[in-house]
């Protein structure tokens, strides 16, 4: 499954937002651009989650907030055994959860 995340670029003023804004928090615009969520980043903080629902095959998700060099910030799971605040991380994308044979896709952020 490939999957592809994406920021919006307001056609306004050039500012990166994700998630997507009706109206740019910059310039008030409302004309937007996909722009893939690419690249790497820093892991800003990070937390496990172990109550998950029983559709879910693993013990715990970690999931963590990563200031991306693209500009902006982005949730998602990561997906290395040792996570560290302050880590380089590289984003990819791909198939974060299984409900009922459908896949559902999203950012998964892995070591650099």
């Amino acid at each position: 499954m490939k999957t592809q995340v994406f920021a919006a670029r307001c056609e306004s003023c050039d500012r990166l937002h994700y998630p997507t804004h009706y109206y740019c928090p910059g310039c008030g615009g409302t004309e937007f651009s996909p722009v893939p969520i690419e690249g790497e980043g820093t892991l800003v903080t990070f937390t496990r989650a172990y109550a998950l629902s029983l559709d879910y095959t693993q013990l715990f998700l970690t999931l963590g907030i990563v200031e991306l060099d693209q500009g902006i910030r982005a949730t998602g799971q990561i997906d290395c055994p040792q996570v560290k605040t302050g880590m380089r991380v590289r984003v990819e994308t791909g198939p974060v959860r299984d409900i009922e044979g459908s896949e559902v896709g999203g950012l998964i952020f892995k070591k650099a």
